[in-house]
């Protein structure tokens, strides 16, 4: 089983990355009900909370699987007047190591959030994945559709370079078979020209 160690969080000027835990359950089945969120992932929308327990249980049973909670951070320039948000605008982490990956509630596209959290994301893979109890990898990955432009901006922003393109390799439950961009970013201070798990 692996469930992030809570001691385990980075802080930017507007967040705060912290371990995805069962008590997350509200604020994600907010993500995983809507369908622009969920339209270019392997599974379709639902607003019931008992399967976000389930996938959030998934994801600590996974070894491959450590995932982190975006919060946004309070701030003295919001209006008291404006209603309270969920507490996790997104989630972020490892969804099947090396590859990376994220989702944020539609209500916080495009204020930069996405690429704001995998800056401070990415030390946090590196570290963890460095050998020792866990594997080593040498590079991070990060999956995207074509159609998702902000998306492959978001790579760019955070240090990611382009690697390919994968024809039809992505059987998409209400799209059906999609190409993938595929992203990486090597480990810093890596020399290797071509990136490999150790």
């Amino acid at each position: 089983m692996v469930v992030v160690d809570p001691k385990i969080t980075a802080r930017t000027e507007r967040l705060l990355l912290r371990p995805l835990v069962m008590e997350d359950a509200a604020d994600v089945v907010l993500m995983r009900s809507d369908p622009d969120v969920m339209k270019h992932t392997p599974l379709r929308p639902t607003d019931d909370i008992e399967k976000s327990k389930e996938w959030i249980q998934g994801c600590h049973d996974r070894p491959n699987c450590w995932n982190f909670c975006v919060e946004l951070l309070p701030s003295t320039t919001t209006a008291t007047s404006e209603p309270p948000g969920p507490r996790v605008i997104g989630m972020i982490g490892a969804v099947r190591a090396p590859e990376v990956g994220y989702m944020f509630n539609t209500k916080y596209w495009g204020k930069g959030y996405a690429t704001e959290a995998l800056r401070a994301f990415m030390p946090l893979f590196f570290d963890h994945y460095s050998g020792g109890e866990t594997d080593r990898f040498e590079y991070a990955e990060a999956h995207t559709d074509p159609e998702l432009i902000a998306s492959q901006r978001v790579m760019l922003k955070a240090g990611f370079e382009f690697l390919e393109l994968r024809e039809k390799d992505f059987d998409n439950p209400i799209l059906g078979l999609r190409d993938t961009l595929v992203y990486r970013m090597k480990r810093p201070g890596s020399g290797s020209a071509a990136p490999t798990t150790v």
